[in-house]
């Protein structure tokens, strides 16, 4: 089965450019089509052996007709098929070529055109070579190609789900980990696959070959280790209830997992949340960093918000695994209310690591005082250090240590420091974790039923 590669604007023209003669209007010889390839076929060689006439084949993949020339205007288009007229007595109709995919040889000879909603695959004519070249990247199968746009043309990669397989997994996880990791990397990828096949009926493509599905790098990608994930558990996949699963996977979960439903919309019996302490392992177990109220403004706006100014930003309610589930942004516009996944994308993934953080905002830190912990503004106050005193100013940060490591408060009256755990959306299962677990002795089996609740592996 296809998976989607988004690599577009194709000139399919082999090792040179086309001549600067070709344009835009073509001739359709009225009285010659069949509906097998074979047939017209054969009238096209007829027609080129008795009268030296060039043609190529069109089809919509439904029947195939006999086309002509690529000229450059309607008047050249025009002559030419008066000549087939006079000399042949063959009739043809004027073409425009609006948005036809043509097909070139080495020689520019054109091989064939096709409709644009046409769908057609290219293979390798070397039997020893089981692959094709995208953008000059080599992957296993054959490659198709879809308009799209009116005029940009989409690659598709058609190939086993095994094979496609070797290039995801060393993409999604480091060939270098643990086998037993591997292992359940390629099974996750592979159920993940099967899942999303003819789920849209809408593409022409299973799955895109970015972090939206899976990465996927092609040959060029492949490890002797990740290859031997691959195959060791072929054709092994995740059930529930003699279902295939999603079995989504993240990197770092920051010590647990959540449900389906604390972070995206539906609940999923087989992403439940659970304690992930081998996930700790990651650098990315924790993380902080500083927005500034006109990032946020920024961000906000892109999103369809008209804020001017942000006054607050809190956190109102989280899981009972520590994500947020609504974030309180009050602005000169009223009250922003962001849920769940929502929040990272509306701020930025690239802000919000995960969904498991806290906002310590405008030059507010939480300080221990003698009744307790409290708020407290520390913009402008004072600091004892051994050698003197320290003001802290607007602008710069305060040292803070915590009870997790030391963070940078932003003494700014326009800043806010996150600071959170974990990194991806923590559904299913913790690509770090599963290391931690590999390196601890656990089997892939093992590791695939602690994340994935009350699923089979066959």
């Amino acid at each position: 089965n296809g998976y989607y590669s988004s690599h577009e604007n194709y000139r399919f023209y082999g090792s040179s450019q086309l001549s600067t003669d070709i344009g835009p209007y073509s001739l359709r010889l009225t009285d010659y089509s069949a509906n097998q390839y074979d047939d017209i076929l054969k009238i096209r060689n007829d027609l080129n052996n008795q009268h030296n006439i060039k043609t190529y084949i069109y089809t919509d993949g439904t029947y195939y007709q006999l086309w002509s020339g690529q000229y450059l205007s309607q008047s050249d288009a025009r002559n030419a098929r008066d000549r087939l007229k006079s000399d042949y007595n063959i009739n043809a109709s004027l073409n425009e070529m609006d948005n036809y995919i043509y097909l070139y040889d080495r020689s520019n000879n054109i091989i064939a055109c096709l409709s644009n909603d046409y769908r057609f695959f290219v293979y390798n004519g070397d039997s020893q070579k089981n692959y094709v070249n995208i953008d000059g990247k080599p992957y296993r199968g054959v490659v198709g190609f879809y308009v799209i746009e009116g005029n940009r043309l989409l690659s598709i990669n058609k190939a086993d789900v095994e094979d496609y397989l070797k290039g995801v997994v060393p993409s999604e996880m480091p060939a270098s980990w643990p086998l037993e990791a591997l292992k359940v990397q390629a099974i996750a990828a592979r159920s993940y696959a099967i899942s999303y096949i003819d789920r849209s009926y809408r593409s022409p493509y299973d799955v895109v070959d970015n972090q939206n599905s899976q990465v996927h790098s092609g040959i060029s990608g492949e490890r002797e280790s990740t290859n031997r994930a691959v195959e060791e558990t072929r054709g092994q996949l995740i059930y529930y209830n003699n279902s295939v699963i999603s079995a989504f996977y993240h990197s770092t979960s920051g010590g647990s997992t959540d449900n389906s439903e604390n972070v995206w919309r539906y609940a999923l019996p087989y992403i439940r949340g659970v304690d992930d302490p081998y996930s700790n392992i990651s650098p990315y177990t924790d993380w902080d960093i500083t927005l500034t109220e006109q990032e946020l403004i920024v961000s906000l706006n892109e999103s369809g918000y008209d804020v001017h100014t942000i006054y607050d930003i809190n956190v109102k309610s989280i899981s009972e695994f520590n994500r947020v589930l609504e974030l309180s942004i009050l602005t000169d516009k009223g009250e922003i209310i962001l849920e769940k996944e929502e929040t990272r994308t509306v701020i930025g993934y690239s802000k919000l690591r995960s969904t498991w953080y806290t906002f310590e905002g405008n030059n507010r830190a939480q300080v221990l005082t003698a009744d307790g912990l409290t708020s407290k503004n520390i913009g402008g106050t004072t600091v004892m250090r051994s050698d003197r005193n320290n003001t802290i100013l607007y602008k710069s940060n305060a040292d803070v240590l915590t009870s997790t490591g030391r963070y940078a408060i932003p003494t700014s009256a326009d800043a806010y420091l996150v600071v959170g755990r974990g990194f991806g959306h923590s559904l299913g299962m913790s690509q770090y974790g599963a290391r931690g677990m590999a390196e601890a002795g656990f089997n892939y089996i093992d590791i695939i039923k602690h994340y994935y609740t009350g699923v089979e592996v066959k």
